[in-house]
């Protein structure tokens, strides 16, 4: 049996190198992928720092933020050959419950999540299938393809808003999710705030070209200073913001959910009824990868100062310290060697 290298999560916040069986065709319709890179995601980081509520993932491979090589094609496979490069939704879907037939795709009652429940990508190879790959051109250096899984994430939750130009928007978090928010809502010509604790990250974000600001009780007054109104679109990609985007919310103004909400004893909900607000909720990938792989293609978003770190795949563990600590944003792990 052939092997490969591969990082497990050995016990909560250890990783450890070992040698497990390469992934094997055994389905037409496979792909198997040798991996260049991997980035770390901040499910990646919550998983192995402490238990949750689910089944453990201790012994799994974790990560799926993936770009890779096509190594390997099942029979079936044909928009692909070995060789292409590739990035991967790896939320697969059946296409057969009745979630899938009814277009909700992200909440297939089958779904398999890499780096969750089968083997991820802090691993020299993956298998997927053809329906979960998608073509990236060669041109997108690596580590900017490695956004396509976080951006497909964003722009799942993008497509439920209509900012136009002349809107205003408060993004609550600028991890690379909330800085990428940012900036489109920015292209789109909407006047943006980012809003976030942690200095370093609001460095980050104004280099990357977003306005930012350190949490304040203030928040609605200086946004009625700044723009004449408050915004007309919050977005929270931090998690738990939702008292706070509530308050700072214009008449008719859209909430959204893009990070878990949490559970608010303090907030006030009021507002919801008497200021007509709208919110909603967002929720993985559901048919907006090509569009991520377009955009990285196209390259109108300024992602370079989001990558603070490039690491040895063996450096995993140091690369969740650093998210953690908040020093780390866009952390890429090489897997392969490259030339």
């Amino acid at each position: 049996m052939e092997t490969m290298k591969a990082m497990i999560l050995k016990d909560y916040n250890v990783f450890e190198k070992v040698q497990i069986p390469k992934p094997v065709i055994e389905k037409p319709d496979e792909i198997l992928i040798k991996v260049l890179v991997c980035s770390i995601c901040g499910t990646d980081k919550n998983v192995s720092s402490k238990p949750g509520t689910g089944k453990s993932k201790i012994g799994m491979v974790l990560g799926h933020e993936i770009v890779g090589e096509v190594a390997e094609i099942g029979p079936a496979v044909t928009t692909f050959k070995v060789g292409d490069r590739v990035v991967v939704n790896p939320n697969s879907y059946c296409g057969v419950c009745a979630n899938c037939k009814a277009g909700y795709r992200n909440h297939c009652s089958n779904m398999e999540l890499m780096g969750l429940s089968v083997q991820g990508g802090f691993a020299e190879y993956v298998k997927s299938y053809e329906r979960m790959v998608f073509h990236i051109s060669e041109k997108v250096p690596l580590n900017k393809a490695a956004f396509a899984e976080p951006l497909s994430c964003m722009l799942n939750g993008y497509s439920r808003l209509d900012i136009t130009p002349g809107e205003t928007c408060v993004v609550f978090g600028c991890g690379p999710i909330g800085v990428m928010f940012a900036q489109l809502a920015q292209r789109n010509g909407a006047r943006v705030l980012a809003v976030e604790p942690n200095e370093t990250r609001r460095a980050i974000a104004e280099k990357s070209g977003v306005k930012t600001l350190a949490p304040t009780p203030d928040l609605k007054d200086v946004l009625i200073a700044e723009w004449g109104r408050r915004a007309n679109f919050c977005i929270d990609a931090a998690g738990g913001q939702l008292g706070e985007a509530i308050n700072a919310a214009e008449y008719r103004g859209t909430i959204l959910c893009f990070a878990a909400p949490r559970q608010i004893t303090d907030a006030n909900f009021s507002p919801i009824q008497s200021k007509e607000l709208k919110i909603m909720g967002s929720f993985i990938i559901n048919d907006s990868m090509h569009k991520a792989v377009t955009v990285l293609e196209s390259d109108i978003l300024n992602l370079d100062p989001l990558i603070t770190h490039v690491l040895p795949l063996e450096e995993v563990g140091h690369g969740i310290e650093l998210m953690k600590s908040g020093e780390g944003m866009e952390i890429i792990l090489n897997v392969a060697e490259r030339n």
